[in-house]
């Protein structure tokens, strides 16, 4: 009977390495992203998608950091970060409006040739509870912080007013509810599921963001492992300036490819 009570207890209690560094690809096969700026007095401006209108070139790989520290059995601190830099040159075959560097509304012609740099960077830190975990199972919940970078450049060789466009470069910081499965399948085999998501509104912002990946890891040796998984990324937020209105709906989906290290 002892035994009974002990053994089970023992497994439940199992702590795996504390430290993971995972470091890989992030394949974005489909990026599917709309923004408008416009002028809140006058309604001026107009919603566009940058890989139809600018001929930007969402599709590439990126480097991905990710991993986790834990500091007992049961609490760690987990991170993300990633960069996607998307660029474009397109000769215009419509005008669209815009807002010059005063605010002011503009329209770029037919015709004009405009390059566009669009930056979307992730950084993520949260706290996370494994409140269920076995030598087969862990069950982990959480909350923290997640950071979104998204910066707008638009160079154009003419303008109808002949001044330049306006830069948009803006940082949103969510807080986040997180969830986290992982069931191994063999010992060296192991799938996972994360999500997480939040929706916040305050000031001049408004964000919904939603994260979700599902991957299998394969532990090759002691403390090195080679993941593959597919994530999914969505954040649309709006920010209400006193001079302008940013809205960016973005949503990425893509390949991971990772070797991780554990310690």
């Amino acid at each position: 009977m002892l035994f009974s009570v002990i053994n089970p207890a023992h497994a439940e209690d199992s702590v795996p390495e504390k430290i993971k560094i995972a470091i890989g690809g992030y394949s974005v096969f489909r990026y599917d992203s709309t923004m408008s700026l416009t002028d809140p007095a006058l309604g001026a401006g107009i919603s566009i998608r940058p890989e139809d209108t600018l001929g930007v070139d969402s599709r590439q790989t990126v480097l991905r950091l990710d991993g986790y520290y834990r500091f007992t059995g049961k609490h760690a601190l987990s991170y993300s970060w990633y960069s996607i830099s998307s660029r474009g040159n397109k000769t215009l075959d419509e005008e669209f409006d815009w807002l010059d560097e005063n605010g002011d509304p503009i329209t770029i012609p037919v015709g004009a040739k405009v390059d566009t740099a669009l930056d979307y960077d992730i950084f993520k830190v949260a706290y996370l509870w494994s409140f269920h975990h076995t030598d087969k199972v862990e069950l982990a919940a959480g909350a923290g912080l997640h950071m979104t970078r998204v910066g707008v450049n638009l160079q154009t060789d003419t303008t109808s007013s002949g001044t330049d466009t306006r830069d948009v470069s803006t940082t949103v910081p969510l807080p986040v509810l997180s969830f986290g499965l992982s069931y191994k399948v063999t010992p060296k085999v192991q799938w996972f599921l994360k999500a997480e998501a939040f929706a916040l509104k305050f000031d001049d912002w408004e964000g919904l963001y939603t994260d979700t990946a599902l991957g299998l890891e394969y532990r090759a040796f002691n403390n090195i492992a080679f993941g593959i998984g597919l994530g999914s990324n969505s954040l649309k937020i709006t920010e209400s300036a006193s001079d302008y209105k940013f809205i960016y709906d973005n949503r990425i989906t893509g390949l991971v490819l990772d070797v991780a290290a554990y310690f």
